[in-house]
């Protein structure tokens, strides 16, 4: 509730679920709300978040809905495939509905499902699915390296959301954003690393950045030092904290306030 949602779902609210985990109620269960949700609310602009839970440890999910991978049942591999049949069944459901013409819908992890190895940064682990569909929405791919960070500022784009606001991320639906290499950022442990197309820099505490190009899924060391690219690492690790320290990220003094156009501070110009 402190995120500003207005209503929250969780387990006690569900009447004779078709199963239930050590997380919850199963991921078909948790879409067959959000369906009957989002039926009532077609009528009137609304936000809407569905967290799943089936794909994680101990790997719980109801019998006879998918042809096993492993021969184990509660496997991680088994787990995305149940996940992957009951987003499916949603769709499904979603595309015969009154709201799937007005709806923009993004998929996405939040993490890998596990990220590990002896690199400095293992940066193959941090792909992700993240996809973005609806009635209005034109099939495309995009190419260049993108980040989370990316989607809030695509999706306010694509439901026709003129704003002004100090998140980092870019516009995806933008041809320069097409045209560019991309950008993505990792955390990894104490380490954290900026990438530019297969450029990468890496922060690491009390030791100066270091630069690799990615090239099949190995850091190699760069031969050239690129201050640029460690300036724009450094700032985009610095910047949540300037934001908070110096309360750039804010809400409204009041709804005058807002309507006058509040005076705004873009990230951009803080990183530069």
């Amino acid at each position: 509730m402190n995120n500003g949602f207005d209503k929250v779902i969780d387990e006690n609210d569900y009447v004779n679920p078709e199963f239930v985990g050590s997380w919850g109620v199963s991921d078909e269960d948790l879409f067959d709300r959000a369906h009957v949700e989002f039926s009532a609310k077609h009528a009137e602009p609304f936000f809407g978040l569905v967290f799943t839970s089936s794909n994680h440890s101990p790997f719980q999910f109801p019998d006879g809905r998918i042809e096993l991978l492993d021969d184990e049942k509660n496997t991680v591999n088994n787990a995305v495939k149940y996940a992957d049949y009951a987003l499916g069944r949603f769709f499904r459901a979603a595309k015969d509905s009154n709201y799937w013409d007005n709806t923009v819908f993004l998929v996405v992890a939040d993490h890998n499902s596990r990220v590990y190895g002896n690199e400095l940064v293992p940066v193959s682990r941090f792909h992700i699915p993240g996809l973005i569909l609806g009635g209005s929405v034109a099939a495309s791919k995009f190419l260049p390296i993108a980040s989370q960070i990316d989607l809030a500022p695509t999706l306010l784009s694509l439901i026709g959301f003129a704003s002004e606001h100090p998140m980092i991320g870019h516009d995806l639906t933008l041809p320069k954003a097409r045209q560019s290499v991309g950008r993505a950022i990792m955390q990894f442990n104490a380490t954290q690393a900026y990438m530019e197309g297969d450029r990468v820099a890496v922060l690491q505490k009390d030791r100066p950045v270091s630069q690799y190009h990615y090239v099949d899924e190995r850091l190699i060391p760069a031969t050239l030092f690129d201050a640029g690219l460690s300036m724009k690492a450094l700032a985009h690790a610095s910047w949540s904290s300037l934001a908070y320290e110096k309360s750039l990220y804010r809400l409204p003094m009041d709804e005058g306030f807002y309507r006058r156009g509040a005076p705004t501070l873009s990230a951009t110009e803080i990183l530069d």
